[in-house]
């Protein structure tokens, strides 16, 4: 497998690939994207790199049709493409971005997918703009696919890494106590992620909340667990 480490080289290859673009034919695109880019190892940064410059290159009318060309290679890599090309048409396409977010993580059956995806679309989209996107999180909850569950956790953990205000990083960690007596495994995983880091940054919140957590009748002992690491991580940093 080849490996691309460094900045000059992804883009002398996304280079060729963009020179060989037709937007008559844009499978074209994708096949040479994939045998270039999508089957070497590349780090993330890199690749995140790769699909800003795709999202600028690229008409915006043919982004959807590209991602989901990209989707159905169904590569490592190819998540990380989709979660920024999805992140940048936030901006003008809220609705439609979330949606193709929850089908491409459905479609892509892994963990990863959805982690992948969810923290560059779902995170980056709650930490900017938490309002619209807590409302959001709001009907994902009863979502038919566990993936999409998932994801609810995997954002807010990376929005709450990522410096979420307290008042809407307490609003998230509602609807993460919400769903704390889930039984699936990777929604319990995703959630108890999201769990784990709020009360990491933010143990205040726990205290407030400290009567509900302690119910076992509204949270299951793996939602307990995650938040009890979170707030020994959270002295242990501020002790070193």
């Amino acid at each position: 497998m080849k490996t691309i480490t460094k900045k000059g080289v992804i883009k002398d290859e996304l280079n060729s690939c963009l020179a060989i673009y037709d937007s008559e034919n844009p499978e074209k695109f994708v096949k040479i994207l994939d045998s270039r880019i999508l089957k070497a190892k590349v780090k993330f940064p890199l690749l995140e790199y790769c699909a800003t410059e795709m999202y600028a290159a690229i008409p915006e009318s043919l982004h959807i049709m590209i991602c989901d060309r990209i989707s159905s290679l169904r590569t490592i890599g190819g998540n990380v493409l989709l979660g920024i090309l999805l992140q940048k048409r936030l901006q003008g396409h809220f609705e439609q971005s979330l949606d193709k977010a929850a089908e491409y993580m459905v479609a892509g059956e892994e963990w990863y997918v959805t982690d992948i995806i969810g923290e560059r679309v779902y995170g980056w989209s709650l930490l900017n703009n938490p309002k619209k996107t807590l409302a959001r999180f709001d009907q994902m909850r009863n979502h038919k696919s566990h993936w999409v569950v998932r994801a609810i956790g995997t954002g807010t953990h990376y929005a709450i890494k990522k410096g979420l205000d307290s008042k809407n990083a307490e609003q998230a960690f509602l609807l993460l106590l919400s769903l704390g007596t889930a039984k699936h495994h990777h929604i319990k995983t995703g959630i108890g992620w999201a769990a784990k880091t709020t009360a990491k940054f933010h143990p205040d919140i726990i205290a407030r909340y400290a009567n509900q957590i302690e119910d076992k009748r509204m949270v299951g002992q793996w939602f307990r667990t995650k938040v009890k690491i979170g707030l020994k991580r959270g002295d242990y940093a501020k002790i070193h």
